[in-house]
């Protein structure tokens, strides 16, 4: 009987391995611009999928990437997009010009002999590819394009250039792009208008370019998409060159409430730094010369709480240790220093970062209100302060949208005050 069982046993495993050497070799040639995609292993053709290695796909869409293995997640980045893909989790984090969101997608990532494989057409769409089957050729064809928004006439043209489609009231959102036109440019106008109230909420003007051609990172930094009000908006780029010939390129978009962490019942979490109120940064400045951002296109994703070294850290919500310790590129937790990373379940975490000790152990339950550490300036720091963030199902959300703020909290950098404002007009508190 054990023969039989050992025998069948063999068949199954021989009949797997036969499977899946099958849908590698029956799996699709895959093409980005006409240009044939060579991958180390694969593709598998899985359930209707076309799943690949990252690093080819990585080649020819142009973006970087990373390996955190402690949470069997890829990081891929590129100038204007970065996303978090974990295996066997449908849903990926995804920050694009600034905004932050979460996505579901048809299939999960896998691993596959110890090599994470992800789904083509749903990476390729993320930067802004389109993917089509071959049918004659049996192939998937992807084309990367660089977006280009002509006028219909005259002689102006944006390029590399992604139009918002939703902003997160109190974010940033990075203009990039080049405008140019046949003749000199004068001036250059951007505007963006409430479609309900048509106020005009953000009016600049760069004046004297006396250039063919026009970067918007020049007039980005003049530009807080900070200080909108929730709501459809329109975009309006206006550009006008010597001879007073004009065109306008508009797009709608709309600025959505931020995601916040979801907890049963009324969201209340201790502020983390008892002895301090002092904010030093706030969630997504929009401000690029802000010293937290240090010239990053997608901001800060936490706050900063100014305190002396030392001072007692809190846990803002009752729950287990995930991880503690010194962050680095194997644990995914490089730059933080010292940092306690804490599991509320429900998708909810907290993580506190550059502490000078840590006074938990992984896999410890605590109660909310907890000393957990000590403030610092461990890792990439300039100064004692905690670095604070809430992540719900992988999405940072703003703190000061769910923390008890103390009455006599205050900003330290006056660009934070605004986001500091928006935050509390939120929660319908008036400071």
């Amino acid at each position: 009987m054990k023969k039989i069982v050992f025998v069948l046993g063999l068949i199954l495993t021989i009949t797997v391995a036969l499977a899946s050497y099958a849908y590698a070799d029956n799996a699709a040639s895959v093409y980005c611009n006409d240009e044939p995609v060579v991958f180390e292993e694969g593709p598998y053709l899985i359930d209707g999928f076309t799943f690949v290695p990252v690093r080819a796909l990585s080649d020819s869409l142009g973006f970087e990437y990373s390996w955190d293995d402690a949470n069997k997640t890829v990081i891929l980045t590129s100038s204007s997009t970065s996303a978090w893909v974990q295996a066997n989790n449908f849903t990926i984090t995804v920050n694009k010009n600034g905004v932050m969101y979460a996505e579901r997608i048809d299939v999960a990532p896998r691993i596959i002999n110890s090599r994470i494989f992800i789904p083509l057409r749903a990476i390729a769409e993320l930067f802004d590819a389109t993917v089509t089957w071959d049918s004659a050729t049996s192939s998937v064809r992807i084309v990367k394009t660089t977006a280009t928004v002509p006028q219909q006439s005259g002689g102006f043209y944006i390029s590399d250039f992604t139009p918002p489609v939703s902003v997160t009231l109190g974010a940033s959102y990075i203009l990039s792009g080049t405008v140019t036109s046949e003749l000199a440019i004068d001036r250059l106008n951007v505007k963006i208008i409430d479609s309900n109230s048509e106020c005009v909420e953000i009016n600049e003007t760069a004046y004297d370019i006396n250039s063919t051609s026009y970067s918007l990172a020049d007039i980005d930094a003049r530009i807080t998409f900070g200080k909108l009000t929730r709501g459809a908006k329109s975009f309006v780029i206006t550009c006008v060159d010597k001879q007073e010939n004009r065109h306008s390129f508009s797009y709608d978009f709309v600025v959505i409430e931020p995601q916040g962490a979801e907890v049963d019942g009324d969201v209340h979490m201790l502020w983390p730094v008892p002895s301090s109120s002092l904010i030093t940064t706030i969630f997504w400045c929009d401000n690029a010369e802000c010293h937290s951002n240090a010239g990053r296109e997608n901001g800060h994703a936490a706050i900063d709480i100014s305190a002396d070294q030392g001072a007692p850290v809190i846990a803002s919500v009752s729950g287990v240790v995930k991880m503690c310790g010194e962050g680095n590129f194997d644990n995914g937790k490089a730059g933080y220093g010292n940092f306690v990373l804490l599991d509320h379940s429900g998708g909810l975490e907290t993580q506190y970062s550059h502490l000078h000790e840590i006074f938990v152990t992984e896999g410890q339950y605590v109660n909310a209100g907890d000393i957990i550490g000590a403030v610092g300036s461990t890792g990439n720091s300039t100064g004692n302060h905690l670095d604070f963030y809430i992540s719900q199902d992988g999405v940072r959300c703003d703190p000061l949208c769910y923390l008890d703020i103390p009455s006599d909290a205050r900003c330290w950098e006056e660009c934070d005050v605004p986001f500091f404002e928006a935050a509390l007009a939120l929660r319908g508190i008036t400071k």
